[in-house]
């Protein structure tokens, strides 16, 4: 038996009686944890002695980001954005986490940043007997902890890739990229001239950068724009780094494009001056991604950015071809389960995502 149940009727918000910690006062070790409305589970600690929220499990929820978060041990909140919910009535609180998760992403602007509380309260839930809650709630947390897993296995294999690298060049002897590569910074074409954007030649941006190795981008520009506008064809096989964007201030993407491609001014390409291997190339940029981090600037715009003085002074392991293919043909095979792994988390994805569309949709 079902009941449909307006938000009032199935939610509690007790967010006032919890201690709310400014992000200034966030401390990145600690006794107790913090969580708020971002994306990690945990945002921060604090050792401060009182206010810590006891009545625990509950459900954090973003008023910002929609992000939804269960909470089984007592923690404190970020002072912004930050709702904790608990149950009215005597209704599995697994049943209602993963119910929120589909009605959040699915809420008016659910993917900009503005306030959404007001509209989940505006929401009706569609609520099922006990037993089937257990049940439904059982399903959901199965495959939420098989994707957990598969994003586990990926997180190893990138140390195991890591770990290989530092074993095989840790004490070899080093020289600066710029002794490696030319660097060529990409471009934007006119978007006031549509012939330059009717065509299928690749043009990669920052947000195309998503794994290791690039086939195919988002946006596409006239196959002979190289003879049109100032837009240099790199060849496949080239090494692009991520130099300018908000990503910067936490992650250095580095990618390898696997065809003949163009690309624009937020990203570099290495242009190899002698034979190298690009995936050895990655890797070297990858291990040094903290330094590049904390090499970071900042534009007139407040956006971050890597200056390709910083790019070029990269220490990498001056070792001969055969070397930097033996550690590639490594990373190829580490590369082939990552692949597999990914298959497999993309299809928990889409069961999660079905069988919410079944048990919550109205």
């Amino acid at each position: 038996m079902e009941e449909q149940l307006a938000f009032k009727d199935v939610f509690s918000d007790v967010t006032r009686i919890a201690t709310k910690i400014p992000a200034k006062e966030y401390q990145s070790k600690g006794i107790n944890p913090i969580i708020d409305q971002g994306q990690s589970a945990i945002a921060g600690y604090s050792d401060i002695p009182d206010g810590l929220f006891m009545d625990v499990p509950a459900i954090v929820f973003g008023d910002h980001t929609c992000a939804i978060k269960y909470a089984d041990t007592p923690f404190f909140i970020g002072a912004d954005g930050t709702k904790i919910l608990r149950q009215v009535r005597n209704d599995n609180l697994r049943f209602l986490f993963h119910a929120l998760k589909y009605y959040a992403a699915n809420l008016p602007g659910s993917k900009e940043y503005t306030r959404h509380f007001k509209w989940l309260k505006e929401c009706s839930f569609i609520i099922p007997d006990y037993e089937h809650q257990c049940q439904i709630a059982e399903s959901f947390d199965t495959i939420q902890d098989e994707i957990a897993l598969a994003k586990q296995m990926l997180a190893k294999a990138d140390e195991l890739i890591q770990s290989r690298f530092v074993e095989m060049f840790g004490s070899q002897p080093m020289s600066a990229l710029s002794v490696f590569c030319d660097f060529y910074s990409g471009g934007t074409p006119s978007k006031k001239n549509p012939e330059y954007w009717d065509g299928s030649l690749p043009w990669f941006s920052p947000k195309d950068i998503k794994s290791p190795m690039l086939w195919d981008s988002i946006d596409h520009v006239n196959d002979r724009i190289t003879e049109k506008a100032n837009l240099k064809l790199i060849p496949e096989d080239t090494v692009v780094v991520v130099v300018r964007g908000m990503i910067l201030a936490h992650d250095v993407p580095v990618a390898i494009v696997k065809t003949a491609a163009t690309i624009n001014q937020d990203l570099k390409a290495m242009i190899p001056k002698r034979e190298c291997n690009a995936v050895f190339l990655a890797s070297a940029l990858r291990n040094q991604e903290k330094m590049l981090l904390a090499e970071t600037g900042q534009s007139a715009h407040g956006t971050k950015k890597l200056d390709t003085d910083v790019l070029g002074s990269v220490a990498i392991p001056n070792v001969p071809l055969a070397l930097q293919n033996e550690f590639a043909e490594f990373v190829t095979q580490v590369e082939s389960l990552k692949a597999a792994t990914r298959q497999q988390l993309d299809r928990l994805n889409t069961l999660y995502d079905s069988l919410a569309q079944r048990y919550f949709a109205e």
